[in-house]
């Protein structure tokens, strides 16, 4: 894309779309004033092992028992003397503290602690522990700063907020932080901006009450794609978390209090799977497991086990008969059993448990015993007493795309991730770049398939855009010369209809089980005036509707389930009436100062695809979002490999 440098790498990914020439109504997206834009958001949904109503679990819905908002991304509980506690993070950023006090004649309510305690809005999922008896609960602000959120009681307020980047002088988060509490000292893990794994903890040295450490400088070891999380065996902290290259890697410090950290590639020392996402650490009967997703969605088992003389091991716990899972999976203990809760790849939340250390786990369909909903993110779970079972998650996840503002022209694999983490609510890519031969697009393959996977193991509903660069006829003539007529351009993006199609239908093969939600022509092939339809013979209403209509129709003859749309710049749609075209349209525009210069509008425009955005960029989403713009399906991308959350 010339107009948006769409030239980003590009992966290849499966997509289901109907093939159909069909017309969208437009719907604008909106946000309350000055607030961020929000992901896709769910009720939070509580799943309890209670026996109640002749079943074994039951689903209750806690947004609307607690009158709060709806939440995104996986929520955090806790067992506060005789309540629950559950933190979310809020359709508005706020952090929000469900509990079921019984106050007010209601069960459940909700308490916004952004608000309480005049903190910042946050960015990622929170993490709450127990500090002795105070609750300490830690999440990436929007600014990438590391806040605590306190019920101190400081300053006449139940509830405080304090900006530990700010107080130990460390770096930005780039993700959830996790907190482990060992003893009278507080230490919260986390991915930096940079991709180093790193440490915050009260030690109080060098006169700071807290101080941050780099841990991937200290063990001289890899960084890290994914969020981490801890446990501690002993007086021995263990870390894990996804490296850049997909191995679970193992970070260990030299006992209480120790800065001297080791690392260990338990991928590779097991021979195991390479894993995406936050893995979740036990300890059962003495030994450390860790549960985490493999790239290919079987939900993972490395064991420090010992077994045949080895100290890790790893099992692939999803049998040929039981799911594979998205998201992140959430484990806990049961007196020696284990249980593993994760959103299947269907959308139910399943169980996952053994009968004790090194016995071999059977699934449960949670949501289908409960008669509930499915989920839509990835769960959080807690022991509550000696056997009461309590699941979180957000749920069920929306049946349409989620509108709003998102990002396009990210770099695959981590970056995306993190957008995703980040709740972006779309994301866009570059399926292919043009070819000068037919099928007129194929070059660079890569990235359309990387962002189908990266979002299938969110376990979050995202609005996939999946842009393919064609080029118009330049070599139809039987001499290898372009022609430019409407057969020919109709022949054209037909032939790259059905590459396109037999492409992203391939992606199953890889273990895809999504399709984009839109896969969208995009002209910016050969030659550089936009494939001869923007002047000289090949520029006329005429051409556009036979090149579009080709793609439509090469795309439904070899998979009907993948929706069609074009990409074009304002000036392309004024002049060669594109607003006829009925096809949904994604319309590109430039920051800074996008100026709408579009004469007549139809409801076929699905959103606008800006480039030259900077960070922070809530003005830009306003932009987006409200009069003249307004449209459903928007993204930004930023200028200069900038990157930033919502």
């Amino acid at each position: 894309m010339a107009r948006g440098s769409r030239f980003a790498i590009a992966l290849t990914v499966t997509v289901a779309l109907t093939g159909t020439l069909v017309t969208i109504a437009e719907t604008a997206a909106s946000a309350p004033a000055g607030a961020a834009l929000p992901g896709t958001t769910m009720p939070l949904q509580e799943f309890v092992n209670n026996g109640l109503n002749g079943r074994t679990w039951n689903a209750y819905d806690q947004t609307t028992t607690s009158a709060g908002p709806d939440i995104a991304g996986r929520p955090s509980p806790i067992a506060y003397g005789p309540t629950v506690h559950v933190y979310a993070r809020a359709n508005n950023g706020d952090l929000m503290e469900f509990i079921n006090d019984g106050f007010g004649g209601r069960p459940w309510n909700a308490y916004d602690l952004t608000e309480i305690t005049g903190g910042p809005t946050i960015a990622a999922d929170p993490d709450a522990a127990f500090f002795g008896a105070i609750v300490h609960v830690y999440a990436e602000a929007s600014n990438g700063d590391l806040i605590e959120f306190v019920n101190d009681g400081a300053g006449g307020r139940l509830w405080n907020s304090y900006d530990l980047t700010q107080i130990a002088g460390g770096p930005a988060l780039g993700g959830d932080a996790t907190p482990l509490i060992s003893g009278t000292t507080d230490q919260v893990f986390a991915r930096s901006s940079s991709g180093d794994l790193v440490e915050y903890t009260n030690d109080g040295v060098g006169g700071h009450l807290w101080n941050a450490y780099d841990l991937t400088q200290l063990a001289a070891s890899v960084q890290v794609a994914g969020d981490p999380n801890s446990v501690e065996i002993g007086s021995v902290d263990q870390v894990f978390a996804e490296a850049t290259g997909g191995d679970l890697v193992e970070f260990t410090n030299g006992g209480a209090g120790s800065q001297v950290w080791t690392a260990s590639d338990l991928t590779a020392a097991t021979k195991g799977p390479t894993v995406t996402g936050r893995p979740s650490p036990v300890v059962a009967s003495g030994v450390i497991d860790v549960f985490a997703r493999a790239s290919t969605g079987i939900l993972t088992e490395f064991s420090a086990n010992g077994s045949g003389g080895d100290l890790w091991n790893s099992y692939g716990l999803t049998t040929s008969s039981g799911p594979t899972v998205a998201g992140d999976p959430s484990a806990i203990t049961v007196g020696s059993t284990i249980h593993v809760y994760a959103e299947a790849t269907g959308g139910d939340l399943t169980e996952f448990y053994n009968a004790g250390s090194g016995q071999a786990f059977t699934t449960s369909d949670v949501s289908a015993d409960a008669g509930g909903p499915g989920i839509g993110g990835s769960p959080g779970a807690l022991l509550y007493g000696a056997s009461s079972i309590h699941v979180y998650a957000g749920g069920p996840p929306p049946a349409s795309p989620p509108t709003g503002v998102g990002l396009y022209g990210l770099s695959p694999g981590a970056q995306t991730s993190q957008a995703i983490e980040d709740n972006w609510p779309i994301i866009g890519d570059t399926g292919a770049l043009g070819t000068q031969s037919a099928p007129y697009t194929g070059f660079n393959l890569g990235a359309d398939l990387a962002t189908g996977q990266a979002i299938e193991a969110s376990g979050k509903r995202v609005t996939w855009l999946s842009f393919w660069t064609v080029s118009g006829p330049v070599s139809s003539n039987s001499d290898g010369s372009a022609c430019y007529t409407s057969a020919c351009y109709y022949s054209a993006a037909y032939g790259a209809g059905q590459y396109v199609a037999t492409t992203i239908d391939s992606y199953a093969s890889s273990g895809l089980g999504l399709k984009p939600d839109w896969v969208i022509l995009d002209p910016e092939g050969f030659p550089d005036d936009h494939s001869g339809l923007d002047s000289g013979p090949g520029s006329s209403n005429a051409n556009w509707s036979s090149f579009l209509t080709g793609w439509a129709n090469g795309l439904a003859s070899i998979d009907s389930g993948l929706h069609p749309a074009f990409y074009s710049d304002q000036y392309e749609y004024n002049t060669f009436d594109l607003a006829s075209i009925q096809l949904p349209a994604f319309v590109a525009i430039a920051f800074p100062g996008p100026t709408n210069i579009l004469e007549n509008p139809s409801n076929n425009i699905a959103g606008f695809i800006a480039f030259g955005a900077t960070c922070p960029a809530g003005s830009e989403e306003q932009t987006l979002a409200n009069p003249p713009w307004a449209g459903s399906y928007n993204t930004l991308q930023f200028a200069g490999g900038q990157y930033c959350g919502p």
